[in-house]
């Protein structure tokens, strides 16, 4: 009884009804403990109180008639249906508001869940075909670059041949006229150089090569066990290429365990940081600086690249991982680098964290399980 009307309520109804029934009015649980209205009345006039065909108190009211007690009583019951009544909605509703927010939040999981995997499906697609145009590129580029590269080295016993000649010809009487008139030790001193100077240029592409093909693993399967290390240091020759003039890309290696993982994702991933930090010491000069570490403490491999740049301010940096967000100048970033990079590092089951300071750098932290 105590638990369908509140005290206020009890003695609310009681004075109402002690107007109606112009008679003192008590409030009685089952055991008989006045909850409402006056104590002390006589327990002969009381009438039970019913709720559902279950007796739940009484209805104390001398000097009503019995017909009034039992018709106030009736209302009483009516009173109590209603309310319990409007408390079953408000909890049915209570439940149907919670359930209507679990399957909005369920949908929200849903939804980002499918975007991460879109993604996760375009970036892998455009990964394969960067693989393949590296291998098409790689297959092209190497053919030709072994023969120029072995032909230079021909031209270069040849030179020794004319180096000889042209010594026994000054060694002639006369023969310093001739060598001095046809200008011949300039030229063959500087056609040395020039195919020392050549092979080296041909040496430098075929290491592009191989770093391109190193970065996008097209000699890999898809999922292998490899060295993280050369992933990075993969990464970094890439990156490097970036560097504003007179800035440096340090990269320190430590020990590391194999890892299984889709190399070139997470080479993909790796990149995209550099990239970052190499754009953001953009201005800095010979000052500016981009080092990649990385180390494993007994449970998990860490990678961490830190700068010196700009930094990000602490409003931004909560949104740096939204899709299509970017710090850079309109048109130059698209905003999806480091979306896709978290992707790829939490499909591998690791977190990447930021840590930045406006106008001192940023440090990103790539943490991947064992």
């Amino acid at each position: 009884m105590a638990a369908l009307l509140p005290p206020t309520e009890s003695e609310s109804l009681c004075a109402a009804l002690s107007v109606l029934l112009a008679s003192p009015v008590a409030l009685q649980d089952l055991a008989g403990t006045v909850i409402g209205g006056t104590g002390d009345l006589p327990a002969e006039e009381r009438v039970e109180l019913l709720l559902e065909c279950e007796p739940i108190g009484y209805l104390q009211a001398p000097q009503a008639t019995p017909a009034e007690r039992s018709a106030a009583a009736g209302l009483i019951g009516q009173l109590l249906r209603a309310q319990k009544q409007d408390d079953a909605l408000a909890e049915s509703a209570a439940a149907y508001q919670q359930l209507a927010e679990e399957f909005d939040g369920r949908v929200a999981a849903q939804v980002k869940l499918l975007d991460e995997r879109q993604r996760q499906s375009y970036q892998a697609e455009r990964l394969a075909s960067v693989g393949a145009l590296a291998a098409g590129v790689a297959h092209e580029i190497n053919n030709p670059i072994s023969f120029v590269r072995s032909n230079l080295r021909t031209a270069e016993s040849y030179l020794g041949k004319l180096q000889d000649f042209a010594a026994a010809v000054q060694a002639l009487p006369g023969g310093e006229a001739v060598i001095a008139a046809a200008d011949l030790a300039f030229t063959l001193e500087d056609f040395s150089e020039l195919l020392h100077d050549s092979i080296g240029g041909v040496d430098r592409v075929a290491r592009i090569v191989s770093d391109l093909r190193g970065f996008s693993n097209v000699d890999m399967p898809q999922e292998d066990v490899v060295d993280v290390n050369q992933l990075l240091a993969s990464a970094c020759k890439m990156a490097e290429k970036g560097l504003p003039p007179g800035a440096t890309l340090v990269c320190e290696l430590g020990a590391m365990k194999p890892l299984l993982c889709l190399p070139g994702h997470l080479a993909q991933a790796f990149l995209a940081i550099l990239n970052n930090a190499v754009q953001a010491i953009e201005g800095k000069g010979a000052d500016g600086e981009v080092r990649a570490c990385s180390r494993f403490d007994g449970r998990q491999t860490l990678i961490e690249v830190r700068d010196n740049g700009v930094g990000i301010d602490q409003d931004a940096l909560g949104r740096v991982f939204d899709p299509f967000y970017t710090t850079r100048p309109v048109g130059k970033g698209t905003g999806l680098g480091l979306t896709v990079t978290r992707d790829i590092v939490r499909a591998h089951g690791g977190e990447i964290e930021f840590d930045s300071i406006p106008a001192v750098g940023t440090t990103v932290t790539v943490s991947l399980p064992d």
